[in-house]
């Protein structure tokens, strides 16, 4: 049975970036949804670790992980020096998720309800 109010997850969300100063925007995040595959390979991934008997987990790590994993692009990020865009690089996210500001603003988001459900 479908019903017709029923709204299916976006398999992918954008997350605005705001510096944490001025409040400028600073360009968005792409970050894959729950029904993503790049989400459901890290929820098995550390389901698997968290069943081996020697794991020690720690929640701010596998929290900072997971959005690497789970941000899977970037859109209007700027370089400072030039104005020219930065194109998205993964190798770059542990750094950025490290900074305080920046986890927490994406933190607030996906914390919001629906966050996944918008158009």
């Amino acid at each position: 049975m479908a019903l017709s109010l029923a709204k299916k997850p976006n398999a992918t969300a954008k997350v605005g970036l705001y510096h944490p100063a001025t409040k400028e925007p600073l360009g968005a995040l792409i970050i894959a949804g729950p029904d993503h595959e790049a989400t459901k390979g890290w929820t098995r991934e550390i389901n698997d670790r968290r069943a081996r008997r020697d794991y020690r987990g720690d929640p701010d790590a596998e929290f900072k992980e997971a959005m690497c994993r789970r941000t899977i692009g970037w859109e209007g990020v700027k370089d400072v020096d030039t104005g020219g865009d930065v194109p998205f690089d993964a190798k770059l996210l542990p750094d950025l998720y490290a900074q305080d500001w920046f986890a927490l603003q994406v933190l607030a988001a996906l914390g919001d309800e629906g966050f996944f459900f918008r158009e």
